[in-house]
């Protein structure tokens, strides 16, 4: 879904959105958050810390006002288009697909693609 505004208001989770690339580095191969396309090892991606707030005063105790989330990653395709849409001023809800988002923004703007 694609959004003029980065205030989603929602009682799950939230995200740090990152800064730039960097290189995928775990162990294990994870899927996009977007195109659930594998993200091999050390190719370029982007990492989106995710963070909810406390279920009770255990955890608000133990972790404090942030709990800290697994990550979810997008892969280099996703991510140009995350950060192009992020430059023209456009937010992207996590767990949809950003390649939606750029066809929303298409038609919003009147844009065809030279492949279509």
């Amino acid at each position: 879904m694609l959004s003029c505004s980065c205030d989603f208001d929602s009682d799950e989770w939230y995200y740090h959105p990152p800064d730039d690339f960097k290189p995928f580095a775990l162990k294990r191969r994870k899927r996009c958050c977007s195109c659930k396309k594998l993200i091999t090892i050390n190719s370029l991606c982007t990492e989106f810390i995710r963070i909810r707030s406390p279920y009770n005063d255990i955890e608000e105790r133990i972790w404090g006002d942030e709990v800290q989330m697994a990550s979810w990653y997008m892969c280099e395709w996703c991510s140009e288009i995350y950060f192009n849409l992020e430059a023209l001023g456009y937010c992207h809800m996590l767990g949809g697909s950003i390649k939606e988002d750029l066809e929303d923004y298409w038609d919003l703007t009147g844009f065809i693609p030279a492949n279509q």
